[in-house]
């Protein structure tokens, strides 16, 4: 997401929008996450949470694929918008996905661990497609990691569970 977030403008911009055209076109990020937020969580209610993780990382990835073949701003806002679908869904799946697996017990210092990683990341991400545009003058090495990732998150967490969580912290028997 921190390539939407730093690059998405300027890519824009590359493919002859202005950049108000581009900051508007990034406006429809927010609304796609509201929409996905919500529609995530009720089917993910209906047909489980690990399923709908990774259908929204394969999302990205998709939206990824739509960027990169993005001749006009209006393909480049159906990326955005597939991509922004994703975005507000995975935070609160991660956290039921991550509960489900391990626990409760330890969801606290696991997920908090896990967002205390992911800015590194996404920071790295930012840095990374910005040196990319300037040595090749494009986005799209940046867009097919971006994709690569996407695919390999949802193929990680579409993975039936190893029950490995239960090896490593076996039940702690409860005082009653």
């Amino acid at each position: 997401m921190g390539f939407v977030n730093a690059h998405f403008v300027a890519y824009t911009t590359d493919l002859g929008a202005t950049a108000v055209q581009g900051a508007g076109a990034l406006a429809t990020v927010g609304i796609a996450g509201l929409a996905g937020g919500l529609g995530f969580g009720y089917l993910a209610d209906k047909f489980g949470r690990r399923p709908l993780l990774a259908m929204a990382y394969s999302m990205r990835a998709i939206g990824y694929g739509v960027l990169l073949m993005a001749g006009s701003l209006p393909i480049a806002i159906i990326g955005v918008v597939i991509i922004g679908s994703s975005w507000t869904s995975v935070i609160s799946l991660t956290a039921t996905v991550t509960a489900d697996e391990f626990g409760l017990r330890r969801l606290g210092t696991i997920y908090g661990t896990m967002f205390m990683v992911m800015p590194f990341g996404a920071s790295s991400a930012v840095w990374l497609a910005g040196k990319i545009y300037d040595t090749s003058g494009n986005y799209d090495l940046a867009m097919w990691i971006s994709l690569g990732m996407g695919v390999i998150a949802a193929t990680a967490v579409a993975m039936p569970s190893t029950g490995i969580s239960k090896k490593l912290w076996p039940q702690i028997p409860q005082a009653h």
